[in-house]
């Protein structure tokens, strides 16, 4: 499944390219990146959606992209993304998080195919400006491939969780998934050229495993490698510190929950773009000035 969604995507861009003439924008993006997993989370209990994301998890994003427009309200976009998410449970105010005392970072490259649909549009705002801008808001939906590679720190150095099967040896996860993006944005096109564009779009994938957690406590037996058991279970750090409000540790013993299967991780991107935008050789960009210029052109008749 996720080499054809690859090979759909290397198709549209050869597609789409054939048409690059007529009506396209290229450009980049900026901005913020959230997750919603197992570790950190909001205050209470776990909830559902982005109800459970923690501001203090923001990290940062920042990608590419390729737009083609079909008509006016219909276009197509192939993006690149790179960004980081993270999450630590000392971040929470829920003792059975804080006592479980997991945190990641995770690296992210998608790549992915979206469609957009714009259904309000507010063209030449500045009729009295000689700067002509554009304004359109419209609903994106689409799919991709994502790369993830999670993180731990423990003291003071890196390690990648990956290779280290923190929930046993049978439970490794593979390093690529599918993507389902789905979001809002907004774009300002200022004299038919740039664009300035916000867009807010939350990914939903098929792992539950952005965090490296998803089931229950590995036994010794299962951990492949010594780091495997330090970040396997890290609980004992959390009452060391000697905190009495949290629950009982015989929660966190082998076979144990430590994540909940069935919910798979997403993350969410709020982005602002500046791109380049190209509109010759068809009627999408020129249709308001050409039927001025043909008046122009008649010959009075007497």
């Amino acid at each position: 499944m996720k080499k054809l969604i690859f090979i759909c995507l290397l198709a549209s861009l050869t597609s789409l390219h054939g048409y690059a003439q007529y009506s396209m924008d290229f450009g980049v993006s900026l901005g913020a990146s959230n997750y919603l997993g197992e570790i950190g989370g909001n205050t209470g209990e776990a909830k559902p959606f982005i109800m459970d994301m923690k501001l203090k998890q923001t990290s940062f994003g920042i990608g590419g992209f390729y737009r083609y427009n079909f008509t006016r309200s219909v276009a197509a976009k192939l993006t690149i993304n790179y960004a980081r998410i993270s999450g630590a449970d000392s971040l929470s105010n829920e003792p059975t998080r804080i006592a479980r005392n997991l945190s990641f970072r995770t690296d992210l490259l998608e790549f992915s195919l979206l469609g957009e649909f714009t259904f309000f549009s507010f063209n030449d705002m500045s009729r009295r400006s000689k700067s002509r801008v554009d304004f359109s808001t419209y609903v994106t939906a689409g799919v991709g491939i994502l790369m993830y590679y999670p993180y731990a720190q423990h003291d003071g150095k890196w390690y990648y969780l990956r290779p280290l099967a923190t929930e046993g040896i049978e439970n490794v996860y593979d390093e690529t998934a599918i993507v389902i993006p789905f979001g809002l944005g907004a774009n300002f096109t200022f004299n038919r050229k740039m664009r300035l564009g916000f867009e807010m779009v939350y990914r939903f994938t098929n792992t539950d495993y952005l965090d490296d957690v998803s089931t229950d406590y590995a036994y010794d037996s299962e951990l492949p490698f010594e780091e495997s058991a330090i970040f396997a279970n890290r609980s004992a750090e959390a009452y060391a510190r000697g905190n009495a409000d949290l629950p009982n540790q015989d929660f966190y013993r082998p076979g144990a929950r430590r994540g909940n299967p069935d919910r798979n991780d997403g993350y969410l991107f709020a982005q602002v773009s500046l791109s380049y935008y190209i509109s010759k050789g068809n009627s999408f960009g020129r249709s308001r000035y050409k039927s001025v210029i043909s008046r122009r052109k008649k010959r009075t008749k007497f």
